[in-house]
């Protein structure tokens, strides 16, 4: 039996080399492209959240009717959306409320689709347990604003 020849051998070991190099340096070019676009984009959003802000006004409570109203701000430059509101308990349980606007009042929605511009001003109507401990706004981009039973008002 004859084995392969020692230069058949080596033209064959480099082009396999050269074929798996070849294959992971696709594979790694398309890697790296995408994960600069996915940072890029991320890093562009964090940017433009910097300049976010949430603001709860005129906060008052309803003995009568049991419900939190008053009014949510956009106080920053860029759009802020998916806005909702968390009410903690004196109990350490919590409730949140998905907002969407329905006339040019923010409602509690399965789903938020609250959008607010830069210097919107939008009233809220919620009804809630009278234990409450504190009110959360949040938003997209992070954004929030918190306020204690302390400081909201009774109606």
């Amino acid at each position: 039996m004859r084995g392969v020849s020692p230069l058949v051998a080596t033209v064959l070991l480099i082009a396999f080399t050269v074929m798996v190099a070849g294959i992971i340096s696709i594979w790694l070019s398309g890697f790296t492209k995408t994960s600069v676009s996915t940072i890029g984009s991320e890093a562009e959003q964090q940017i433009a959240c910097i300049h976010a802000s949430l603001s709860l006004r005129d906060v008052k409570y309803s003995t009568s009717s049991g419900s939190l109203f008053g009014s949510i701000e956009n106080t920053g430059v860029v759009n802020i959306g998916n806005i909702s509101l968390h009410v903690i308990y004196a109990n350490a349980t919590f409730q949140k409320f998905e907002l969407c606007l329905v006339g040019n009042q923010a409602l509690s929605c399965p789903i938020s689709n609250l959008t607010l511009a830069s210097r919107d001003l939008v009233t809220f109507n919620i009804s809630v347990a009278s234990n409450y401990d504190k009110i959360i706004l949040t938003g997209n981009c992070s954004t929030r604003d918190e306020i204690s039973a302390n400081d909201v008002s009774l109606a």
